[in-house]
């Protein structure tokens, strides 16, 4: 299995980061990927859930969403009639148009379920699949549009002159892959003591410290390609490890529920594009908040 891991890593890992360095528009291209084949996965671990939300509807509605939010967060490069748009919804936001109006067609779309008891579960799981997708991962795009002050993401910054969103971009990723695999390893060689057992029994609370410890390590990096002053790292490797730890104990528990131990097959050794993601998810917003809040950059 760790052979199969590594190997398959070794293959998409570069694509990931060449995508992150670009930009651009490749990373919304592999995000908008990413959403589609996300959304088709969440959708069937809701049925093997027994919830059965309207799968065309459900994922018509999460690409819509998420899509929506990959174009927000390129609005300074878009033009036409998507830049009209996006002027005349910037409160609340064309991202949380679309989603309130899929609230509304999933709600409907709820109305032919013979139990009502079975609509509204039907109803309330749709849209958190729609808003947990669709929201979520555009945050990702959004680290990649951070920039200095009275500079933009493309403004040169840190050890290698990258740009800023490039940096932005690699310090999410290498931060997120060091608390993995610190997790992973330290759980898998020292793993005794269960993290949250009724939800992952295999997260231990020695993996939760080998996980901070090599995030942090990895933050380190990333305040060298951001430019950060270096003490940011041991704020920011802790505080986004927890926030993967938590994206991933998420996923695990929707997986819990449809009693699936990985949410598809397209990774090998990995699972499905979901398992790959989920420590993204989490890990994106608090990583914007961050920079927004204490590291000095803007969007």
């Amino acid at each position: 299995m760790l052979a199969t891991r590594l190997l398959t890593a070794a293959v998409l890992g570069p694509v990931v980061l060449v995508a992150a360095v670009l930009g651009e528009p490749w990373l919304s291209v592999l995000l908008g990927l990413v959403i589609f084949l996300a959304m088709v996965e969440l959708i069937a671990l809701l049925d093997a859930a027994a919830i059965e939300p309207p799968q065309v509807l459900t994922l018509l509605a999460g690409f819509a969403v998420g899509t929506t939010g990959l174009v927000a967060a390129n609005a300074a490069s878009v033009g036409g009639a998507l830049s009209d748009l996006l002027r005349a919804t910037a409160t609340p936001g064309l991202a949380l148009l679309v989603l309130a109006g899929s609230i509304v067609v999933l709600g409907i779309a709820s109305f032919a379920r013979a139990d009502p008891r079975t609509g509204f579960l039907s109803w309330s799981a749709s849209t958190f699949g729609v808003a947990y997708i669709g929201l979520l991962v555009p945050s990702i795009a959004l680290v990649g549009h951070l920039g200095p002050p009275g500079g933009s993401p493309s403004t040169a910054v840190g050890g290698l002159s990258l740009g800023a969103g490039a940096a932005w971009t690699l310090t999410l990723i290498v931060v997120v892959w060091g608390y993995d695999t610190g997790a992973y390893l330290t759980g898998r060689w020292l793993g005794r003591h269960r993290l949250i057992d009724h939800i992952s029994p295999s997260k231990t609370v020695e993996g939760l410290g080998g996980g901070l410890v090599l995030a942090t390590l990895a933050a380190g990096l990333g305040t060298w390609l951001t430019g950060l002053e270096p003490w940011h790292a041991l704020v920011l490797g802790p505080v986004v490890g927890i926030a993967a730890q938590a994206g991933d104990l998420a996923e695990s528990l929707v997986k819990r529920a449809a009693g699936r131990k990985e949410s598809g097959f397209l990774i090998p050794g990995h699972g499905g594009i979901l398992d790959r993601i989920d420590s993204f998810l989490f890990a994106a917003p608090v990583l914007v908040g961050y920079a927004l809040l204490l590291g000095g950059v803007s969007t």
